[in-house]
């Protein structure tokens, strides 16, 4: 008689805040004593310092048991009766809406393009969890390109008496009592791309509560049979005819990979939802310049030598340069993290930082980005802006802006997201300075 599966506890904090008393709380709800408590976060923390490369771990627990989880937001498995689910800074956990904006940030900042259509509808993220928003999304990809299956060319030995192939010569000598051994070039849709999207789906099912969802992973998984299971997979680019299954392809890729986060223990496979949040925030920005701003020229993390180094170059490179490579009329750097005291602040390290980027550019501003955090109050309209803070030293000047993050994953969130932000940059520019979006 198997042994009942152990129950699963989700437990929901905040990134960058203390969480008081977090490991007591953990412990009573699975039973263990608060020291296995703290060898679980250590471990995980552990796993994500090695996994991402960070120098220090980015989890921090206090005498007293609280803990604090810097610059990572997701779903962060424990162990298998314990989750955390991490609430980005910019996103309110109370809101019923955020896991869509979550995995809409998710989805934009991996495979960096926009779905073709507004594949996430609000009523994913009410239903479920993570795992159901991403079961959702991947079975919906699906369906809408089934009829335009994922076939490939391949090689098929069969045994049959009607030659249709290439004849192996011993079997015409001795042929077998099915038939001719042969050869057959056959066209059908058992390859490796559709065998990393049925892996995908059976990833998710262990891990799916919804009713709905588990037999809709379940109808893609038998569509696509038989195909062979994979544990992980690296992104490819499709043949240009298969261009709309690229979205599916590229979050399945996510799912098998972890999503930045995996968790394999006695054969145990979950996928987590783990980003870093310093880079998501830099891909948003860089992708909705890009939109908001076409037909402009729009480079990303361009470099720009500002002198020498023991003879040798030295270079330094902002996140997003609008206008001729050699000659950029706007400067953007999206940032995380302000200062905090009483109201936000520059850091001085940013300051210093974006007078370089001014120096080796001759550009007048620079515009910095800061998601603007929840706690700041109710929600703004996507992309909505505000200068907190204006430096200036001679004659150039940093503006640092707070950008309303929220709603990016309702219909339309993103587009709406970028064409606000980008009105807000050009607000923000100043009416002396040269370094204006051309047209604006």
């Amino acid at each position: 008689m198997s042994s009942p599966s152990p129950v699963l506890h989700r437990v929901r904090i905040a990134e960058n805040r203390d969480e008081p008393r977090l490991v007591p709380e953990l412990a009573g709800l699975t039973g263990q004593p608060e020291s296995e408590i703290e060898g679980l976060l250590l471990r995980a923390g552990q796993r994500l310092t090695d996994l991402l490369g960070h120098e220090q771990l980015p989890l921090r627990i206090s005498s007293a048991g609280s803990v604090r989880i810097e610059g990572v937001a997701g779903l962060l498995r424990l162990s298998p009766q314990l989750e955390l689910e991490i609430v980005p800074k910019f996103l309110d956990g109370t809101d019923a809406d955020w896991r869509q904006d979550f995995f809409r940030a998710a989805l934009l900042s991996k495979t960096g393009k926009l779905l073709p259509r507004e594949h996430l509808r609000a009523d994913f993220a009410t239903r479920g969890d993570l795992t159901t928003l991403v079961g959702r999304t991947l079975a919906f990809l699906y369906w809408e390109n089934h009829r335009r299956p994922l076939r490939e060319y391949r090689s098929h030995i069969v045994h049959d008496y009607a030659v249709v192939g290439d004849l192996d010569p011993m079997g015409i000598v001795l042929p077998e009592a099915d038939g001719f051994r042969q050869e057959q070039l056959v066209f059908d849709h058992v390859n490796s791309w559709n065998e990393v999207i049925s892996s995908a789906a059976s990833a998710l099912l262990p891990e799916v509560q919804d009713g709905e969802t588990l037999r809709q992973l379940l109808r893609v998984r038998q569509a696509l049979a038989p195909q062979r299971e994979v544990r992980s997979a690296q992104h490819r680019r499709l043949p240009n005819r298969y261009y709309h299954w690229q979205a599916l392809y590229d979050l399945s890729v996510e799912v098998l990979n972890g999503f930045g986060m995996g968790y394999d223990e006695r054969h145990l496979r979950a996928p987590g939802y783990v980003m870093v949040m310093w880079s998501t925030w830099q891909h948003l920005c860089e992708l909705a310049m890009r939109i908001g701003l076409a037909p402009l020229e729009v480079h990303a993390s361009p470099t720009f030598p500002l002198g020498m180094r023991n003879g040798k170059a030295l270079m330094v490179t902002p996140d997003v340069a609008v206008g001729p490579r050699n000659a950029p009329t706007v400067l953007v750097d999206a940032k995380y993290r302000t200062r905090l005291k009483r109201r936000a602040s520059v850091g001085n390290s940013d300051i210093y930082e974006s007078l370089a980027f001014l120096r080796a550019t001759g550009a007048e501003q620079m515009i910095l980005l800061y998601p603007r955090p929840a706690s700041e109050g109710a929600p703004l309209k996507p992309g909505d802006t505000r200068v907190f803070q204006t430096i200036t030293v001679g004659g150039e000047r940093i503006d640092a802006l707070l950008v309303e993050c929220r709603g990016i994953g309702a219909a339309q969130g993103f587009e709406t997201f970028s064409r606000n932000l980008v009105s807000g940059i050009e607000s923000a520019q100043s009416p002396s300075s040269s370094s204006h979006l051309p047209g604006s």
